[in-house]
């Protein structure tokens, strides 16, 4: 209340930063909130801005339309260079050649800046120098822990399959499809492959063989694990995932057993309030409108259990 209450008394035209204040309006307090829009009254009309800084959105209805809401998207490469160039700086290293500053930025996207420091700093002290591989290891740990998405390392190519000689066609021919050198020229990403078939096919080896072939990290997503108990946990699962393999691209994103996640969106509206149908809408239009280069490989056993629309 105190902290709510001080900008009152701060002079005009003064910017006044609350940091984790969303941990109390989770279950807000009537009179936290009563006191937060006075204190915006008052802001507005002396030319004061209170910013709110978290890790999420949490705002209670009240506050909803009384704030601009600023979502910062995962670090690029040129945020995660500055990052590099630090660890490189307080450990007295020489700088790091062209060729290997790629590759360790590469690896490093999709993380934080602190992630990604922990990362270099990490790979220093391992080997005295800060090393692609190591980088990505831990890359692979960050995204682990938030159970959406893991990073599946693979040595599987295309001559383990047998047959599938069309396919392997279509693959190798759009293998350079995801380079700077494709988007100057005009052509279209890729944007994805369902494989069909019972169990034991070789459904699984051929996702990891794609990734394999583009040379790009394969990240899986259990389309169960989008699905949580509390009031927009689903969507906001969705939302979390396709933006850490939007940060992490080009990558191939493998969702399997894609029927098993999607099967219940006709009926959702009856069985969980539309949770399903809004989650399966959400990830439809990502899939049409995405720009990024995420090749999505989907497998699944039985396609009729799927909607119409997805197939």
């Amino acid at each position: 209340m105190e902290a709510v209450t001080a900008p009152a008394s701060l002079p005009d035209n003064t910017v006044a930063v609350f940091r984790d204040l969303h941990l109390f309006l989770q279950d807000p307090n009537p009179v936290l909130v009563r006191a937060l829009k006075d204190a915006l009254v008052h802001a507005k009309t002396k030319g004061k801005c209170l910013v709110l800084v978290g890790c999420r959105r949490v705002l209670p209805p009240e506050l909803e339309r009384e704030f601009t809401t600023v979502e910062l998207k995962l670090p690029g490469k040129a945020e995660l260079g500055q990052v590099l160039d630090g660890i490189c700086e307080s450990a007295k290293l020489k700088k790091v050649k062209a060729d290997a500053r790629d590759q360790i930025l590469d690896a490093a996207t999709g993380l934080t800046c602190a992630e990604a420091e922990n990362a270099f700093a990490l790979s220093v002290v391992g080997s005295k120098a800060v090393r692609a591989v190591s980088v990505a290891r831990e890359k692979a740990n960050a995204i682990r822990q938030n159970g959406l998405l893991e990073i599946v390392e693979t040595s599987q190519t295309l001559d383990g399959i047998g047959g599938l000689d069309q396919l392997k066609q279509w693959l190798l021919k759009r293998q350079q499809a995801f380079g700077q050198s494709a988007r100057d020229y005009g052509l279209p990403c890729p944007k994805g492959l369902l494989i069909v078939g019972v169990p034991g096919t070789g459904k699984s080896l051929t996702a990891k063989a794609t990734a394999a072939v583009f040379g790009r990290p394969l990240l899986k997503l259990d389309a169960g694990r989008l699905f949580g108990s509390l009031v927009g946990q689903s969507e906001s699962n969705l939302r979390q995932a396709i933006n850490t393999a939007e940060a992490v691209a080009p990558a191939v994103l493998w969702i399997d057993e894609l029927e098993k996640g999607f099967a219940g969106s006709k009926s959702s509206g009856a069985a969980d309030g539309g949770t399903g149908a809004r989650v399966f809408g959400s990830f439809l239009s990502w899939m049409q409108e995405k720009t990024a280069p995420v090749f999505v490989v989907a497998t699944a056993n039985d396609v009729t259990h799927l909607p119409p629309e997805r197939v």
